[in-house]
């Protein structure tokens, strides 16, 4: 699954079918993590002025949301890329639909229902495992993990657990991603400099994949504010620099 369908089970009550975030957040929230996941992958990355530009081709692997996206961002600074519209989000929950994950509420048609609670039980216990144990989880997982605890949907996703000592962890996993070669071991410039090599073209120079991801700080500041009333949102996203 992508990072985004991840996170819209996450955000979906399973008994009510209601989201656990202001309904106008959530097409934010998950353009903000089909961003991190183009990131990841490489798809597109920062320019020395903070525009979102180009990146290494074919690593979509043909995912129709992902290159949507990808088009959609580039030439955009990182804040400006997070505004999204309604038809990524809606692309993703008639995907979960068709895979028979949800499905939509007999009468409220807006309600989105678990069919198959399987999925995302495995997409907590995943992250929970990553919560509680003292050991580098796998890179996607990671990027989650970042994700959630951006949202600060750690409480609500695990009410029964300590939550200083989730969001401690967290952030410490956030922090990994940034610093741990382990995640990026190589730069951008390096991949698309073999990829260039291997087609027999020159190819160009591009940012590395670490400065893309300091954009997580200003992700969070953004899904913060996302929750709050779209009025008050615009007033404060204008004042941002």
């Amino acid at each position: 699954m992508l990072l985004g369908e991840e996170l819209i089970l996450l955000l979906l009550d399973d008994e009510k079918g209601t989201w656990l975030v202001r309904r106008q957040a959530v097409p934010r929230a998950v353009r903000v993590a089909l961003l991190v996941e183009l990131l990841a992958r490489r798809t597109v990355a920062l320019d020395d002025h903070g525009v979102l530009v180009p990146g290494l081709s074919g690593t979509t692997g043909g995912d129709q949301v992902l290159d949507r996206a990808a088009q959609d961002v580039q030439g955009k600074q990182v804040i400006a890329a997070t505004d999204a519209p309604d038809r990524e989000l809606r692309a993703l929950l008639r995907r979960l639909r068709d895979r028979g994950v949800l499905r939509r509420g007999v009468v409220r048609r807006r309600r989105h229902l678990a069919r198959d609670h399987q999925p995302e039980a495995a997409v907590r216990t995943r992250v929970l495992r990553a919560l509680q144990v003292e050991q580098r989880p796998d890179r996607h997982t990671a990027l989650l993990v970042a994700l959630v605890h951006e949202l600060d949907l750690l409480g609500r996703l695990f009410p029964e657990q300590d939550h200083h000592a989730l969001t401690a962890r967290a952030a410490a996993i956030a922090e990994q991603l940034r610093e741990d070669q382990h995640y990026f071991p190589t730069t951008l410039q390096q991949d698309a400099s073999a990829q260039a090599r291997a087609a027999g073209d020159p190819g160009s120079t591009l940012e590395g994949i670490d400065s893309a991801f300091e954009v997580l700080e200003a992700v969070g500041v953004v899904l913060k504010l996302a929750t709050l009333p779209l009025r008050v949102v615009g007033r404060i996203l204008q004042e941002l620099p």
